[in-house]
């Protein structure tokens, strides 16, 4: 975002470009040929109550909040210049024996006085144009502020949803390390000689976690390698009866996805679908995924008991980044029978 010197820098140059074009279609039209440093003086006039709002009067309104010492600041800039310009304008009347508004300013707008008045009548034709000019730079500050405060609020917005894609990023990989931990330590107590294997295969999920998933995206066949890599992990320390299956068809090379979106819900597929208490384990995975869009589904077994409760930190965390990350562009689901958890994931890409 732009700094605050940036924009009252553009904020001078817009107004330099306004009185630019306002004195030059004065100057364009003055058909008496009137000397132009008299044009410029009234025309500059003119704009003096709406520099004094714009740069001094609404910065500190916005910064203080208070509307009363405002209006009264800018009243009186008004009147004192109404009073300082009908003079000047009156004296160029008298000098130039003319009465024409339009022989000093392309801002004609005027008002007439009443009878008593008439002799004031230059004050009265000054003060259109001040109000008009006065009106039309106040909008234009105000809608730059609107856009300077929408640009400010959408990078506070996104430095926040960076931080919580961090954060919740840090939740997800020891939570997924402290589940591959339990698996290598299962295997070390039975002196398996798939141990080194395991090592090597932890190792490169490790990289993954480190370091691929501070990736904004990673291609889906790199998921699909580190989704087999910890399917093969898990298989070793599974019972004998637990089935699992892992299907991927269709998958578009260039398609990609934010990392560490899947892995942590097949984590607790294992985690509550080979339970040893359930008579046939199974686990059941597809992916399919094109350019455009991503479905998932994994089928678990699982059993109901008073101190398991489906999801925890891995799901809580899923949900929260697919929120951030593709919002109204995904369907999560959960769906708990009496012996399954079925979880269904779409994503358009």
């Amino acid at each position: 975002m732009k700094s605050p010197k940036v924009y009252t820098i553009l904020r001078v140059l817009l107004n330099i470009l306004f009185v630019g074009f306002i004195l030059f279609s004065s100057a364009n039209n003055n058909d008496k040929n009137l000397p132009f440093v008299f044009i410029l003086l009234y025309n500059i006039l003119l704009f003096v109550p709406a520099w004094i709002n714009n740069f001094r009067l609404l910065p500190n309104l916005r910064r203080t909040k208070k509307l009363l010492p405002y209006l009264i600041s800018v009243i009186t800039a008004f009147f004192v210049s109404v009073l300082v310009t009908g003079y000047y304008l009156q004296w160029l009347y008298n000098r130039f024996n003319t009465d024409e508004l339009t022989d000093f300013t392309s801002l004609a707008a005027t008002s007439s006085a009443p009878g008593l008045l008439e002799k004031y009548q230059s004050y009265f034709d000054v003060f259109p144009g001040i109000i008009i000019i006065l009106f039309v730079m106040a909008m234009g500050y105000s809608l730059q502020e609107y856009v300077l405060k929408a640009k400010r609020n959408e990078q506070i917005q996104a430095q926040q949803r960076i931080a919580e894609l961090s954060l919740l990023k840090s939740q997800i990989s020891p939570h997924f390390l402290f589940n591959v931990l339990n698996s290598l330590y299962a295997l070390s107590l039975k002196m398996s000689k798939e141990t080194p294997d395991i090592i090597l295969k932890l190792s490169d999920i490790l990289r993954y976690s480190l370091y691929e998933s501070q990736s904004q995206e990673i291609s889906i066949a790199n998921e699909i390698h580190i989704l087999n890599t910890y399917i093969d992990i898990e298989r070793l320390r599974m019972p004998s009866n637990a089935q699992i299956s892992f299907h991927h068809t269709e998958i578009t090379e260039s398609a990609k996805i934010a990392p560490m979106l899947l892995l942590p819900l097949i984590e607790n597929a294992f985690k509550h679908g080979t339970d040893s208490t359930i008579g046939v384990s199974y686990i059941d995975i597809t992916l399919h995924c094109d350019d455009n869009n991503l479905t998932f589904k994994c089928t678990n077994s699982f059993k109901e008991t008073a101190t398991k409760d489906f999801g925890g930190i891995g799901i809580e965390n899923i949900q929260k980044r697919l929120s951030l990350l593709y919002p109204s562009r995904h369907v999560f689901k959960i769906k708990k029978g009496k012996a399954d958890f079925c979880v269904d994931l779409e994503i358009k890409l």
